[in-house]
C-alpha cells in the first residue's frame, strides 16, 4: 500500500511539475540553465535508462549515436524531460515485441551545426488528419472507450515548448500500423560554462520498472466458500486497492483487460464481476453486453466502474446490462454495500427458485425472463433420466461444457450442486408418474434412473415431506 500511494504521489508531483513548467515558458519565465560539456554520454545515458521499462513491456530499445562526442552547451534537466517525454509515448504506443531507435547524429542546415535526434518506434502510428494537433496541451489521439494507453496530452505539448525555448525544432513522421518518428534538431552552441559532468537532476522523472504486486487470494485456500469476484481493471493500482478492499470477505481474481475478463468469466463464473470501461481490447460496454448474453453468464450481477460521472454515461452502462455504477474515486463502504446488496438479490430469487420453480420448468411454464439454460439442462436430463449411471460429468458433456461450470452456474441460478439438481429433476418426474399413472413405487424409482427403490423413497420423502406412497393415484 506504501508503494502504491508512493508511485502515485510521484505520477501526480510529475504532472504538476511538467503543468508548471508549461506555465512558466508561456509567461516568459523560464530560462535554460546551459552547461557546456559532451552530450553523446548524456543522451546515451537518458536514453538507456528506459530499457528496463521497454523490456517489462517486451519491446526492444535500441540506442545508438553515429558520432563519439560533441561538446554542446545544453540544459541537463530540459533535455532529460524533453528525451524523457518522447520515450514514454514510445513505449506506450508500441506493441509487445516492438522495436524503438534512437538515433542521435550531427548535421548542417543552412551552415549552421545541430544536434540531430530521432526516435523512432513501429507503434499503431497516428492518423494523418491527427498529426497537426499531438502537440497541442491536452490532446489525446485516443478518446474510446477501448483505451490502450494512459495519459493527460502534456508530455508533447511541453516538448514542443521545451525544444523551441532551446531554439530548436520538432517534427514528426507517422504512419497508422506502422510507427512514427520524431526528430529533434537543437542548435549547436560553445557559449556556455564549462563542465566535466553533467549531474541528472531529480526532479525529472527517470522510469523504473511499473510491476505492481497484486495482494494475494489469501482467502482462496482457507475458505473456497466465500463468494468469488473477479476485477476487470487494466490499471493494477486500481486492482490493487479493490482486492485490498475485497481480501476480507470475498475470493478475487484479476483480469488486465475486457478479453481475458470474458474468458476468465466463462471459466469461473463469479458470484459478481466488476469491470472498468475504458479498457483495451474490450471495453466494460463490451464485456457487460458479452456476458448478459452468453447462457453461463447471464445471471452474474456486473458493477461498472468509470471516471465518467456524466448522467449520460452512467445511462449507458445500465443499457447495457449492468447492475450498479460506481464512480471513480469510490468509497470503500460504498463499494462492500453494492456487492453485498447484489449477492442479497440473488439469494431472494434462489429462495423463490425453491418455492417451485423446478416445477416450473419442468413443464416448461416459464417466462421469457427465465434462464434459457435452465431449459437445456432439465432437457437433457428428462432424454436421460432412465440411465442410472447419467450424472454431472456426462451432463457437462452433453452441453460441451466443463463439469466446474456446470456446477458454479447451477449452483448460483438455484443453489443446488449439480447432482443434487439432477436428483431433483428425476424426482419430480417419480412424483408427476405416480400421481398420473398406476405404476408401483419400485417401477417409478427404476423409470427415473434409480438402481435403488428403497433409496428412491427416502430422497422422495427428503425432497417433498412426504414419503411416495402419499402421491399415488
Amino acid at each position: 500500500s506504501l508503494e502504491l500511494i508512493n508511485r502515485n504521489s510521484d505520477n501526480l508531483l510529475h504532472l504538476i511539475n511538467e503543468m508548471l513548467d508549461l506555465a512558466k515558458i508561456e509567461s516568459g519565465n523560464m530560462e535554460l540553465q546551459l552547461e557546456q560539456t559532451d552530450v553523446i554520454p548524456f543522451l546515451k545515458y537518458v536514453s538507456e535508462s528506459f530499457s528496463s521499462l521497454a523490456e517489462e513491456n517486451q519491446i526492444s530499445l535500441t540506442v545508438y549515436s553515429e558520432i563519439d562526442n560533441l561538446i554542446m552547451d545544453f540544459d541537463a534537466k530540459r533535455l532529460t524531460s524533453v528525451i524523457s517525454n518522447l520515450l514514454s509515448n514510445a513505449i506506450k504506443f508500441t506493441h509487445k515485441y516492438g522495436k524503438i531507435i534512437v538515433h542521435i547524429n550531427k548535421t548542417v542546415k543552412n551552415k549552421n551545426q545541430y544536434l540531430l535526434i530521432k526516435v523512432k518506434d513501429n507503434g499503431i502510428g497516428i492518423a494523418k488528419e491527427k498529426l497537426s494537433n499531438i502537440f497541442n496541451r491536452f490532446y489525446q489521439t485516443d478518446t474510446s472507450t477501448i483505451r490502450k494507453r494512459q495519459g493527460t496530452g502534456i508530455g508533447l505539448a511541453l516538448t514542443k515548448e521545451l525544444v523551441e525555448l532551446m531554439n530548436g525544432t520538432i517534427t514528426v513522421k507517422s504512419t497508422p500500423n506502422i510507427g512514427s518518428e520524431f526528430s529533434l534538431m537543437i542548435p549547436i552552441t560553445n557559449k556556455a560554462k564549462t563542465s566535466r559532468a553533467i549531474k541528472i537532476d531529480n526532479d525529472v522523472s527517470i522510469p523504473r520498472s511499473n510491476k505492481i504486486s497484486l495482494p494475494a487470494d489469501t482467502n482462496s485456500e482457507t475458505n473456497p466458500e466465500l463468494p468469488l469476484v473477479i476485477i476487470i481493471e487494466d490499471n493494477k493500482d486500481v486492482a490493487f486497492y479493490l482486492k485490498s478492499c475485497l481480501k476480507e470477505n470475498y475470493r478475487t481474481e484479476h483480469a488486465l483487460n475486457g478479453e481475458l475478463g470474458i474468458k476468465m468469466a466463462l471459466e469461473k463464473i463469479p458470484d459478481v464481476i466488476i469491470s472498468d470501461v475504458m479498457m483495451p481490447e474490450k471495453n466494460g460496454f463490451e464485456v457487460c453486453e458479452t456476458l448478459k448474453m452468453e447462457e453461463l453468464t447471464d445471471h452474474i450481477p456486473i458493477i461498472m466502474l468509470t471516471a465518467k460521472a456524466a448522467f449520460k454515461d452512467r445511462l449507458a452502462g445500465l443499457s447495457y446490462g449492468a447492475d450498479a455504477y460506481l464512480t471513480k474515486p469510490f468509497e470503500k463502504a460504498e463499494l462492500l454495500t453494492r456487492i453485498e446488496q447484489l449477492i442479497l438479490v440473488r439469494k431472494k430469487i434462489l429462495s423463490k427458485f425453491e418455492k417451485g420453480n423446478i416445477e416450473q420448468l419442468l413443464h416448461k411454464n416459464v417466462k421469457k425472463s427465465e434462464s434459457k439454460f435452465l431449459q437445456k439442462v432439465i432437457t437433457n436430463i428428462q432424454d436421460n433420466i432412465t440411465k442410472t449411471d447419467f450424472g454431472p460429468i456426462q451432463l457437462a458433456d452433453q452441453l460441451f461444457i466443463s463439469e466446474s461450470q456446470l456446477y458454479r452456474k447451477l449452483k448460483a441460478t438455484t443453489d443446488k450442486s449439480t447432482a443434487v439438481f439432477i436428483r431433483s429433476i428425476k424426482l419430480q418426474k417419480g412424483k408427476e408418474l405416480l400421481q398420473i399413472t398406476n405404476k408401483t413405487i419400485s417401477e417409478v424409482a427404476y423409470e427415473v434412473g434409480f438402481n435403488d427403490p428403497s433409496y428412491f423413497s427416502r430422497v422422495f420423502k427428503k425432497e417433498f415431506g412426504q414419503a411416495p406412497s402419499n402421491f399415488i393415484n
